[in-house]
């Protein structure tokens, strides 16, 4: 039924758009983009869950850029906060979408190092006052895209019972003066009236970069947000009351391009590398993907998940996806169940470029030595 609403108000909205009917193309497009949200709240498959929120943030940015653009002036401030809000509700906490280190493929060293920092002060309070550490505080999650860097973040908070806020730092600047800092104030206050809050900034690198010193306008602008965000992340607290937990995690897939001031001693110097998926989890996440589905018997999934090798976490997703497809498609020919075979999987794994190449790789290990992004040349082959 939700699929439905949304694909009508979609349909809706578009039309309205192309007629030039921009206030009500708005409208039904931000209603399309909330039952977008909600579909990924209440899915039971990752893909899913993935694939309605990616709608719903496209669509949020197609209103932004487009039909806001278009309409030259925004006629109340409640109007203009309307599309961004979206962006700062906590998402759903239903049990059906309680995501826990358990659905987590692999990154055992990931998983280790923040049990440590924010798990276990929750668990052992005494232990972690004796030594004077806090639940909470301030972690940058980098790595190549599709690694999972926002799928362990809502691990993360199903592991704790936290409230979620998931934001794309891109939805958080505003072409209207000092709307962006109104914004991030209104989510520091959110997260920070539940007893334990999670605040996730994606693509932190977009309002956190290296950045010179320019004249006014947009850049002074911005240069105002960052201060902003500066001064709530000094100010968010790192010794929280008793049973409190409030923790901000950033992502990004480009570390290097941050701003040394973000990632100094009290803000983002936790730094965690959310790296490929190795063959255990990339079994575990063709295993999830494809176990139950009819296959023939010279298919299987542990020599599937040794050709995906390479692949980020979302891509094998992607290609388990097409391959099922493929069954699906010839079961629907026949009138009869097919089975998944080898064919599917190569032309799935053939269809699907790998957006992390070598050069890539190789950069994330010169930035994790401690070489700058950007001042070494790239071998070549």
């Amino acid at each position: 039924m939700n699929v439905e609403a949304h694909r009508s108000f979609y349909e809706q909205g578009m039309a309205a758009f192309k007629a030039g009917d921009m206030v009500s193309a708005r409208q039904l497009l931000l209603k399309a983009a909330e039952i977008a949200a909600k579909i990924s709240n209440t899915a039971i498959t990752y893909e899913v869950k993935h694939r309605y929120l990616t709608i719903a943030y496209d669509i949020l940015d197609f209103v932004k850029t487009k039909c806001v653009k278009s309409l030259h002036k925004v006629k109340s401030q409640d109007n203009r906060n309307e599309v961004e809000n979206i962006a700062v509700k906590p998402l759903s906490k239903s049990p059906q979408d309680k995501i826990t280190f358990d659905d987590v493929a692999g990154l055992e060293d990931v998983k280790e190092e923040i049990r440590y920092k924010v798990l276990a002060p929750m668990k052992t309070p005494e232990l972690a006052k004796l030594y004077k550490i806090n639940p909470g505080g301030k972690i940058l999650l980098y790595g190549p895209p599709g690694t999972g860097k926002t799928f362990i973040a809502r691990a993360i908070a199903g592991e704790v019972d936290a409230e979620f806020y998931a934001v794309n730092c891109q939805d958080l600047i505003s072409k209207y003066m000092g709307e962006s800092s109104k914004q991030l104030n209104a989510l520091f206050e959110k997260a920070q009236a539940h007893e334990r809050a999670i605040i996730f900034f994606d693509e932190i690198d977009a309002i956190a970069s290296k950045r010179e010193s320019k004249g006014g306008g947009a850049d002074a602008e911005m240069a105002r947000f960052v201060a902003t965000f500066l001064t709530k992340v000094d100010g968010f607290p790192t010794q929280p009351k008793p049973n409190k937990m409030l923790l901000l995690i950033a992502a990004t897939n480009r570390p290097w391009a941050i701003d040394a001031a973000m990632l100094r001693g009290g803000r983002f110097d936790t730094q965690i590398y959310v790296g490929l998926p190795d063959q255990q989890a990339r079994l575990f996440l063709v295993k999830k993907s494809l176990e139950g589905v009819p296959a023939e018997d010279d298919f299987s999934m542990e020599e599937l998940s040794q050709a995906l090798e390479g692949y980020g976490g979302g891509d094998i997703v992607s290609i388990c996806e097409k391959i099922r497809l493929q069954a699906y498609k010839r079961a629907v020919q026949t009138g009869k169940a097919q089975k998944i075979a080898k064919a599917d999987c190569h032309k799935a794994i053939s269809g699907q470029r790998n957006i992390i190449t070598k050069e890539e790789l190789l950069r994330f290990e010169n930035y994790r030595a401690g070489i700058k992004g950007g001042d070494y040349e790239l071998p070549i082959e």
